[in-house]
Formats: C-alpha cells, sequence, structure tokens
C-alpha cells in the first residue's frame, strides 16, 4: 500500500526579493500580469505568481558607491603623511641596514621616473631615524 499524499504545499524560497524553486533550487521568473503560475524552468514544478506579491525590498549602498571629487579630495587630505612620521604602516619593511645609524629595517616605495624600457627607482627611508637614500634599477 502506497502512502498517503501530502497536501501541504511547501513555497518558493526567498532570499531577499528572490524565489527559488522549492523542488530544485532555480531561480524563479518573475510574472507577467496576465499569468497567475510561474513556471521552473529545471523541473516544471508550478508557483503562484502570488509569491510575488508585497515582498519587502532592501536596498544597501555604501559610500563608495557614489563617488565624488569632494570625498576624494578629503580622503587625500586625511590620509597625509607627517614629515616626522614613520611610513612603516603603510609601505612595505626591507631587512636592509641604514647607511646612517645602522639600523636595519628600512621601509620603500618604488616608483617609474624614467622612461618605460629603463629601470625604476626605489625610495628607502630608515623607520629608527628616517634618513632617506634612493637607488636606480
Amino acid at each position: 500500500m502506497a502512502p498517503p499524499k501530502s497536501t501541504t504545499r511547501v513555497s518558493a524560497h526567498r532570499i531577499g526579493s528572490l524565489l527559488f524553486c522549492p523542488a530544485c533550487g532555480t531561480l524563479l521568473d518573475l510574472p507577467r500580469d496576465d499569468q497567475d503560475e510561474i513556471a521552473c524552468h529545471q523541473c516544471g514544478r508550478k508557483e503562484p505568481a502570488s509569491s510575488y506579491e508585497n515582498l519587502p525590498t532592501k536596498t544597501y549602498s555604501s559610500p563608495n558607491a557614489f563617488p565624488s571629487e569632494l570625498r576624494s579630495k578629503r580622503a587625500l587630505v586625511q590620509n597625509k603623511v607627517n614629515d616626522g612620521e614613520a611610513a612603516k604602516d603603510r609601505d612595505p619593511v626591507a631587512q636592509e641596514k641604514c647607511q646612517k645609524c645602522g639600523h636595519i629595517g628600512l621601509s620603500y616605495k618604488e616608483m617609474q621616473l624614467r622612461s618605460a624600457d629603463e629601470g625604476s627607482t626605489i625610495f628607502y627611508k630608515c623607520l629608527n631615524c628616517g634618513d632617506q637614500t634612493s637607488t636606480n634599477n
């Protein structure tokens, strides 16, 4: 004897304002105005179009989503490094010896100052005394 069929209907799974088929997990299309049911393209299961009614929609944005010239200018001012401040939190550190004080640990930056077919220039700054040197690659 076969087990009795359940009369409980499982409704579509909702994530945000998207509906997914409860049988196979496929994203369901939005219903047209004249549709009463939406058929799943994968398994063929039909879902009532009323499942899309009264769905709350939440939108999120971040300050970076809407760039502005004023915001970028303000950010540049806030990120400036003072003359006496070491760049240890911003630049990578090489385990090299300072020529002035002998301290091991120089922060460095690489910049392309000459033409593209020539090497770059590396600027070193001692994290202890602040002495600055440069080397052409």
